[in-house]
């Protein structure tokens, strides 16, 4: 059994009713912030009953319009959990429909009479009337780690204490040996047995003394001294946790106070104490769902890959178990597969939610190939409001540089509601480097073509590519002319209407031939100039060549003197002595407002930041 879909009305950014599908096992929530990741997790909480769930709903969490001239009086969460085996259909039949797929409701409502208070009504089945048996909740455990964890707190002694929990279950019914062990060990202590704790008899002898002389044998009491209290829950409670900061050690005169550990090394400790939690229940018939809201807290990048493998191995091994994890960590998002991956966007009104798992791809390899893909550094697309997909090295440099200019003019033709921000950064978009023309596989995500089908992620995606126009009939390079049209021999071009037929993507192509030689064409004397500034010597035939193009200004009345000289910074550029790279961080360092940036970079830029353009 599993939680196969969460429906949320009325709660957090919720006006309209958000519908989040899930998988078995691990699912990870992704998104920026504020996009509903922790309203999922204590929207779980709640009607699942976590144990602290019970401080986790106020006022404050029902709806409330930007403006206020709305606020819902109602908060309703529902879960649907298919996949019953026949013992659990028989388990959770209040919860079950027709088909034996179990329901399970959570109505919330400010309580009319104790203002602040709430009233939570629970049902099971497809009606409120149906039978609800309370009892069925006994069958389901809810294990919530928050994000700032306060591992050394929940790990030391009490009756909060982590570690305490996991005995309890550890023990079961059977907690008679160790209460026999400790309440022996009191007696002896009380008895003074062998004389071996004379000490003790004293003290207690001189209090009770003491009482007897303030207070009179009437009036006083008598005290005694004990270890511990012997109830199983105390001795439990007042367990606590040491370390030692290697494997393997066994003397315990070595092992040091928690207080002494690290705060990541703690929070490792709290986890492995909850994953030891889950080793016992698993061969129970409890159905266990696990909330962890930012685990890469205190975590760096090399422990938060083992966590997260290690977290979906362990549950590849639970068949009763499904962990929900909430992270804003592109090295967590990008050390699983794309199914496991559940994207998070909030609208003014409700929580968009996107299960990449769902998507289909015509092509078999594609799946493979993003999972392989999305390293650490393209993983952030998916925490990001607009992305721009790049060939290369060179358009990731200099287009954080262009899309200021364009920001810039467009928001001159613009009145205040309508403007954007003034930088990438600042709108929250991304520009990703796919290093080759693979937009066929990455675009995917975010639109359907080519055969793929399925959700797709709502975020605006522009690709950015070069027209490519090959070579002619007598096979020499085509190096064109501005304004003409040329052939495109780039592959991924024969896409373009179809990616563009999609919500959220399009794909715009460099009108002559590639991004640096499309730059050279509309600012030649710029171009010559970083060129000139970065070549290893400023003498012989290449900067003699250089200095009569920035001699020429701007004025090209012979568009075939342009194409030359766009044509000979581009060959050098791409030369052994220079390379894009190096050239690309020299020419963003250089451009300033009045720099000419074509249309389609423009336009890529205004799409990714809106879905705008020119």
């Amino acid at each position: 059994m599993y939680i196969s879909q969460l429906s949320i009305q009325g709660y957090k950014n919720t006006r309209e009713k958000s519908e989040i599908s899930l998988g078995r096992g691990l699912n990870v929530l992704l998104g920026e912030n504020g996009c509903g990741k922790t309203a999922v997790i204590n929207a779980l909480r709640l009607l699942f009953r976590e144990p602290e769930s019970n401080y986790a709903c106020s006022p404050d969490d029902f709806y409330c319009s930007l403006d206020r001239s709305y606020t819902a009086d109602t908060i309703e969460i529902d879960a649907l959990l298919t996949g019953l085996t026949e013992d659990e259909k028989i388990t959770f039949l209040s919860w079950c429909n027709a088909d034996f797929n179990a329901h399970l409701h959570l109505r919330i409502t400010e309580n009319p009479t104790k203002p602040g208070a709430m009233k939570r009504k629970y049902w099971g089945g497809e009606s409120t009337a149906s039978i609800f048996e309370e009892d069925t909740f006994d069958r389901v455990e809810c294990i919530y780690l928050p994000p700032l964890r306060d591992a050394e707190a929940r790990l030391s002694a009490g009756r909060r204490s982590r570690l305490a929990w996991l005995l309890k279950k550890k023990y079961g019914d059977n907690t008679g040996s160790l209460v026999d062990s400790v309440a022996e060990f009191n007696n002896n202590i009380v008895q003074n047995k062998d004389d071996k704790y004379t000490e003790i008899q004293d003290v207690k002898a001189s209090i009770n003394g003491k009482i007897v002389d303030a207070l009179g044998k009437k009036l006083g009491q008598s005290v005694n001294l004990q270890f511990s209290e012997t109830t199983f829950n105390r001795i439990i409670e007042n367990i606590r946790m040491v370390f030692f900061p290697h494997t393997g050690e066994t003397d315990i005169a070595k092992f040091r106070d928690l207080a002494t550990n690290s705060l990541g090394y703690n929070n490792l400790l709290y986890i492995a104490t909850v994953f030891a939690e889950l080793e016992l229940i698993k061969d129970s018939d409890i159905f266990t769902i696990l909330l962890i809201e930012e685990p890469e807290a205190h975590l760096h990048p090399q422990l938060q890959v083992k966590f997260i493998k290690y977290l979906e191995a362990l549950v590849s091994t639970l068949p009763n178990a499904q962990v929900i994890v909430s992270t804003h960590s592109p090295v967590l998002a990008s050390s699983v597969k794309i199914d496991k991956l559940i994207h998070l966007v909030g609208k003014e009104n409700q929580i968009v939610s996107t299960m990449i798992g769902q998507k289909e791809f015509a092509d078999t390899n594609a799946e493979n190939y993003i999972n392989r893909w999305l390293d650490v550094t393209k993983s952030t697309m998916l925490f990001s409001r607009g992305i721009i997909l790049v060939e290369g090295i060179a358009e990731a440099l200099v287009l954080p540089k262009l899309a200021g200019i364009v920001l810039k003019k467009y928001n001159q033709g613009q009145e205040e509601p309508m403007r954007l921000a003034s930088t990438l950064d600042e709108m929250g978009v991304s520009v990703i480097n796919i290093n080759g023309i693979n937009f066929q596989y990455f675009m995917k995500l975010f639109g359907n073509f080519q055969g793929s089908s399925g959700p797709d992620i709502p975020i605006f995606c522009s690709g950015l590519t070069d027209r490519d126009p090959g070579k002619d009939a007598s096979d020499n390079v085509i190096y064109p002319e501005k304004d003409t049209d040329v052939e495109s021999k780039n592959p991924i071009v024969e896409s373009k209407a179809e990616i563009d037929n999609n919500q959220w993507t399009r794909l715009f192509v460099s009108p002559l031939k590639t991004f640096e030689y499309d730059l050279a064409t509309y600012n030649p004397k710029l171009l010559a100039t970083v060129l000139k500034s970065i070549w290893p010597t400023d003498k012989g035939t290449v900067c003699a060549e250089l200095n009569k193009i920035i001699g020429r200004e701007t004025e090209y009345k012979d568009l075939s003197l342009l194409a030359k000289d766009a044509k000979y910074i581009y060959e050098h550029i791409e030369s052994d002595q220079i390379g894009k790279g190096a050239f690309a961080y020299a020419l963003a360092e250089t451009i300033t407002d009045d720099f000419v940036v074509p249309d389609y970079i423009s336009n890529a830029v205004l799409w990714a930041c809106g879905g705008k353009s020119l």
